[in-house]
């Protein structure tokens, strides 16, 4: 049984990574600014939320990751918090401020533990850039990144420097490059609108999908499961890898979802054009360093998705 902190766990991932920890028999404990529970009790049962422990911590301030850091002293560092694509483009100062200085400043306070953690962090596949960039091929670990927007200059800029605490003091990491991360708790971000179809339709709203085109739609308990698997098996060298999952468009995910749910064929449409990152993603690396990781189709994941939205909309707990 391992203790392993989550900075950002308050969040859509942090919540199916506070479920795959708990399912381990590990103890979780959470940084966020503030303790919200609502993505919680999509994954974890009242006693299970019950167990997990949570500090307010910024982030962006070194002197208090750090004391957090040599209070708790984990056994393995999940290092989600950061901002997303809209708040890094509309303030690139403050999102350097908490992306790149707080990513730094988890493993500056993680180096200063007597006993170093296992860590892994979160990158994104908008490192790279559109599909013309490469020429319309896939795209994998070994690509060059290209990204179009300060978000994915950030999370390049913390693949670059946990590469450099590697080379210097030995510091193994992993980070995860995922694209469109789907299921409950998906609410915020570009790629979030797919999930929050589903939600729509089970509510019985209208809701327009804002792109059509292809991208990588891969189960929030899968990425999940990467991240704590990287976390308690660092690899030596810092890896960066590529998450891939099912490559469809948005009509097709939609098809997908019509299956369990009928009606999100007379509510739910998209439009638009493409999402400015590539598609064409290739996560062999990542699934030959963590072979016990079971792929998610996007039927099994749609369909969980269904059961866990249709559950609070009884509850009346569930919005778009």
């Amino acid at each position: 049984m391992a203790k392993v902190l989550v900075t950002g766990g308050c969040g859509f991932i942090g919540a199916w990574i506070l479920r795959k920890l708990c399912d381990g028999g590990h103890r979780a404990t959470v940084w966020d600014l503030e303790k919200v529970t609502r993505r919680w009790e999509m994954t974890l049962t009242p006693q299970e939320l019950a167990q997990v422990g949570f500090e307010s911590v910024r982030i962006d301030e070194p002197e208090q990751v750090k004391a957090a850091m040599l209070k708790l002293a984990p056994d393995a560092v999940i290092h989600l918090a950061g901002l997303q694509v809209p708040t890094c483009k509309a303030n690139p100062l403050l999102g350097a401020r908490v992306n790149v200085l707080g990513t730094l400043g988890v493993f500056e306070a993680a180096l200063a533990l007597p006993k170093r953690p296992g860590l892994a962090f979160a990158s994104s596949a908008a490192v790279f850039g559109s599909d013309a960039d490469y020429d319309h091929q896939t795209v994998g670990d070994a690509s060059q990144p290209l990204p179009g927007t300060h978000y994915g200059g950030f999370k390049l800029c913390n693949e670059l420097n946990a590469k450099v605490y590697w080379n210097d003091q030995k510091f193994p990491s992993v980070g995860l490059r995922p694209m469109t991360v789907y299921g409950p708790g998906r609410d915020v971000g570009m790629t979030s609108f797919p999930t929050r179809a589903i939600a729509a339709a089970v509510l019985g709203q209208k809701f327009d999908v804002p792109f059509r085109g292809p991208t990588v739609y891969t189960f929030a308990s899968e990425v999940a499961d990467y991240f704590v698997a990287g976390a308690l098996d660092p690899k030596p060298g810092a890896p960066a890898y590529t998450v891939g999952g099912e490559m469809v468009d948005v009509p097709e995910f939609l098809a997908t979802a019509a299956e369990e749910l009928p009606a999100i064929k007379d509510l739910v449409t998209c439009s638009g054009g493409d999402l400015p990152i590539t598609w064409k993603l290739d996560d062999a690396a990542l699934r030959k360093a963590y072979p016990q990781v079971q792929r998610v189709s996007l039927r099994d994941g749609v369909r969980k998705t269904v059961e866990i939205f249709k559950r609070m909309a009884k509850e009346g707990k569930l919005a778009v």
